[in-house]
């Protein structure tokens, strides 16, 4: 599951996607997968939280369509 591409976004929802907590400082400089194969990077520092739009702590595009997924999930 990826965070909503649109609406509020909340820290709970964040968390219950990525399950890094509910500060932005563990999010800072973390990778994350936003579609198949792409990743990036959060910033170190002061990034809004539509950031988060799209998102997920693991390649769930991927995993969906490969039966043995290399992140697990």
């Amino acid at each position: 599951m990826a965070v909503p591409s649109s609406g509020p976004v909340a820290f709970s929802t964040v968390n219950g996607v990525f399950g890094w907590g509910n500060q932005m400082s563990q999010y800072a400089g973390r990778t994350y997968y936003y579609g198949p194969h792409q990743t990036a990077v959060f910033p170190t520092s002061n990034f809004p939280m539509s950031r988060f739009y799209g998102t997920s702590g693991h390649d769930e595009w991927n995993c969906a369509t490969v039966c043995d997924c290399v992140c697990g999930k």
